[in-house]
């Protein structure tokens, strides 16, 4: 019964612990910036050298899109933008021009990466999930 109390006197010294870490920790400039998204969408139909460059531009100009270029082809978008401000329905109707194109969206791979640093990102999820400032 006394091994009992003492585990969770210390587990309970670890949470608080972990706590006091999570909220009182400085921020990382990269924890205080907006996340964005990136979308690959793939275009069927054919667009001129003119046509490609007046539809990056459009999309660039698109309130809360921060980049975006197409394939040398024409039949590739990449768009990085504010999830916030845009949305991938959005952009995939004016890559569309107004519905000329068909528009799909391109599911991108997610890598294994290295343990250790999944080991790290997982010690940041959960201080994440601590941080009650945010």
């Amino acid at each position: 019964m006394k091994s009992i109390k003492i585990v969770t006197v210390v587990l309970l010294i670890g949470l608080v612990g972990l706590l006091g870490y999570a909220n009182f920790r400085r921020l990382s400039i990269i924890e205080t910036l907006e996340p964005v998204n990136l979308a690959s969408l793939k275009i069927d139909g054919y667009l001129n050298p003119l046509g490609k460059l007046d539809l990056e531009k459009k999309i660039s100009a698109v309130p809360g899109v921060t980049a975006c270029t197409l394939s040398k082809e024409g039949n590739i978008a990449s768009v990085i933008f504010y999830p916030k401000q845009t949305t991938v329905e959005a952009l995939a109707f004016l890559l569309s021009n107004g519905g000329q194109l068909k528009i799909s969206q391109i599911e991108l791979a997610k890598s294994g990466g290295c343990p250790i640093h999944q080991l790290n990102s997982s010690f940041n999820e959960v201080i994440t999930f601590l941080d009650i400032r945010n």
